[in-house]
C-alpha cells in the first residue's frame, strides 16, 4: 500500500504541468477547484453537468497498462485461487463481498427476466456474469484486464467478449457494478450503452456515491478518499442525470438502503444519502 502511493505521488508530480481542466464527460471548459491532496492532485467540478474529477487526468494508454498490472482491489480484482473459488462456487458466492444477490433482485424488480440477455460491462473474474447465469440471464462479459478476463473464461466459463460487436444482436439489460467511476472518459460506458441496448432495454450503472452532500454525512476525510489513482470521477446524481438525457435516456436515481419496491414503481427517493448509487436508465 505505501508503495503503491508513493508511486501515485510520483505519476501525479510527473504529470503536475498536464493541467487540461476541461470536463472529461461533457467537454466543457467552466470548472472549479473543489479540494486539492497531497499537493500535487485535486478535485474539479464541471459548473455544466456536476462531474466532479480528478487532476491530473490519466492518460488512455496508461489507464490502460495501469489496469492490466497493477490494479487491486480486494476479491473484486484478486483471482482467487482454486480452493477459493471452489467454496464460492459451492456458496453461489453467498455471504461474500462480492455476492450479487441484491443486484439481481434489483434487475428482476426492474422486469428484466431469465432468459433475456444482459451484457456485464466491466465484469472483473465474472463473479457478477456467474451468478447472473445461475439466475437465468444469458450473459455476456466485457472485461478490460485481460488476465481477469482469461480467469472468466477458463475457471467460471463466461462468455467473453472482446467488443460489443460481438453480441448477436442487442441486450435486454446493460449492467455496469463500480466501474464509471473507473473510467478517464465516462462517455465510453455510455456510447456502449447506445450501441447495445434493445430499444425497450434497461440500462443498470452502480457507483460510489460522491454528492457533495455526503462530505458532511461521511466526513471530509472519508469523502475526499473516494477520488484517488483507482476513481479519477467522483459521481453525483446531477452529472448521473445530465450523462443520460444528453445520451436520449431517461434517468431514475437511487441510493442504498435500496427499497426495491420503490425501484419497481421508479419512485426516486428525496434525498440520496447512502454510499452507494445506481441509476437506473431508459431509452425515451
Amino acid at each position: 500500500m505505501f508503495f503503491e502511493k508513493v508511486r501515485y505521488f510520483l505519476w501525479a508530480l510527473k504529470n503536475l504541468k498536464n493541467r487540461e481542466l476541461s470536463c472529461p464527460f461533457c467537454k466543457g471548459s467552466d470548472t472549479r477547484l473543489i479540494r486539492r491532496k497531497a499537493l500535487v492532485t485535486s478535485l474539479w467540478e464541471c459548473q455544466a453537468c456536476g462531474l466532479r474529477f480528478r487532476i491530473p487526468k490519466d492518460l488512455a494508454e496508461e489507464a490502460f497498462d495501469y489496469y492490466q498490472r497493477r490494479y487491486r482491489q480486494e476479491l473484486t480484482t484478486a483471482c482467487p485461487s482454486e480452493s477459493e473459488l471452489a467454496k464460492l462456487v459451492e456458496a453461489k458466492f453467498s455471504g461474500s463481498p462480492v455476492e450479487f444477490r441484491e443486484y439481481i433482485e434489483i434487475l428482476k424488480a426492474l422486469s428484466l427476466e431469465a432468459g433475456d440477455t444482459l451484457l456485464d460491462f466491466g465484469a472483473s473474474w465474472g463473479y457478477g456474469s456467474w451468478q447472473f447465469r445461475q439466475a437465468g440471464f444469458e450473459v455476456y462479459s466485457l472485461e478490460i484486464s485481460q488476465p481477469r478476463a482469461a480467469y472468466a473464461r477458463e475457471k467460471l466459463h463466461c462468455r467473453l467478449i472482446n467488443d460489443i460487436e460481438e453480441i448477436p444482436g442487442r441486450v435486454k439489460g446493460f449492467f455496469s457494478a463500480h466501474v464509471i467511476e473507473h473510467l478517464p472518459d465516462p462517455n465510453l460506458l455510455w456510447q456502449a450503452a447506445s450501441r447495445v441496448l434493445d430499444p425497450n432495454g434497461i440500462m443498470v450503472t452502480f457507483c460510489p456515491n460522491g454528492e457533495p452532500s455526503q462530505e458532511q454525512i461521511c466526513g471530509s476525510k472519508m469523502y475526499h478518499q473516494m477520488w484517488n489513482k483507482k476513481h479519477p470521477l467522483l459521481l453525483n446524481g446531477r452529472c448521473l442525470r445530465e450523462m443520460a438525457k444528453s445520451y436520449g435516456f431517461v434517468p431514475y436515481i437511487f441510493s442504498t438502503p435500496y427499497c426495491i419496491e420503490d425501484i419497481r414503481s421508479l419512485k426516486e427517493p428525496v434525498e440520496l444519502v447512502g454510499d452507494e448509487l445506481l441509476l437506473v436508465a431508459r431509452r425515451k
